[in-house]
């Protein structure tokens, strides 16, 4: 069974359904489907250059419809102490970590401690162009929800630096527990799975 290709089409009904949603009730998450929809696709369709594991992908999908349940406005509420947004920008820096550490241990060009240093600037890298992209949209059409509008979630005037500050903690947590996965395979399995992990 091709798990990622079950992945991609479960995903895209529940953001379809979602879009639907949004425009039933004229939020401006209606907008960000076309985005989430597009990330989704081009994952998916570079899953061969990237190594992309089944895991990893439901992972990043799970991402995807958590960011469109701002829909339901989440993103004004707190879980656990936390807004959502913590929540949102932290998973997303843990689950890029995943799917960047096998892609560059499977088809990278770095090895030892700098793959850390690089998956960490490359997150980074998303979570800045992530607030360059919101910047820009809240510019260009003002308060509201979603990706383009600035609103419940960005109303801190630390916002995007608290946003890439939670997209490095979830690399950070993401890196340490797949070097503990690692770690925790007897060492004849390790041996045997150093170069497909």
């Amino acid at each position: 069974m091709n798990y990622n290709r079950l992945i991609l089409w479960i995903t895209s009904l529940v953001l379809i359904a979602f879009e639907i949603y949004s425009f039933t009730t004229d939020s401006h998450y209606k907008w960000d489907f076309f985005f989430l929809i597009g990330l989704l696709w081009a994952v998916y369709f570079m899953r061969d250059k990237i190594k992309l594991h089944p895991l990893h992908f439901f992972l990043f999908s799970l991402f995807l419809v958590m960011h469109n349940l701002g829909t339901f406005g989440t993103y004004s509420n707190y879980y656990f102490g936390f807004e959502y947004d913590f929540w949102v920008h932290s998973y997303f820096g843990l689950v890029s970590a995943f799917i960047l550490y096998r892609t560059y241990r499977l088809a990278g060009p770095y090895r030892g401690w700098f793959v850390y240093l690089a998956i960490i600037a490359v997150i980074l890298g998303f979570s800045a162009f992530h607030e360059i992209f919101e910047y820009a949209g809240a510019m260009t059409v003002g308060k509201g929800e979603g990706v383009l509008f600035v609103g419940a979630g960005d109303t801190d005037e630390w916002d995007t630096q608290k946003d890439m500050r939670n997209n490095l903690i979830g690399a950070i947590v993401g890196l340490a527990l797949y070097r503990i996965y690692q770690f925790a395979l007897p060492s004849n399995v390790r041996g045997k799975r150093k170069k497909i992990r």
